[in-house]
């Protein structure tokens, strides 16, 4: 597990169970709220058969997001995804 700091939001990196395995995602909360996280999938919605496996993913994608928009929404690098 990864974080990463915005202007108005956290990110986190983190691998959670899945139908068949693991799924690789990124959480994102807006730093001045009480709202739940946003969850996003990364890594094309992959399922790993270890934790470690999807967590690796995760963080790898997670230093790819430049920003978080307005909307919460996750801002890639140019060429990322």
């Amino acid at each position: 597990m990864a974080r990463k700091h915005f202007e108005n939001y956290e990110a986190i990196s983190s691998a959670v169970p899945a139908d068949e395995g693991f799924e690789a995602v990124i959480a994102v909360k807006r730093r001045d709220s009480d709202e739940n996280a946003q969850v996003f999938k990364v890594a094309n919605g992959r399922h790993y058969d270890l934790a470690s496996e999807a967590d690796v993913a995760a963080e790898a994608a997670l230093t790819k997001v430049k920003e978080v928009s307005d909307e919460g929404e996750l801002i890639w690098e140019e060429n990322a995804i």
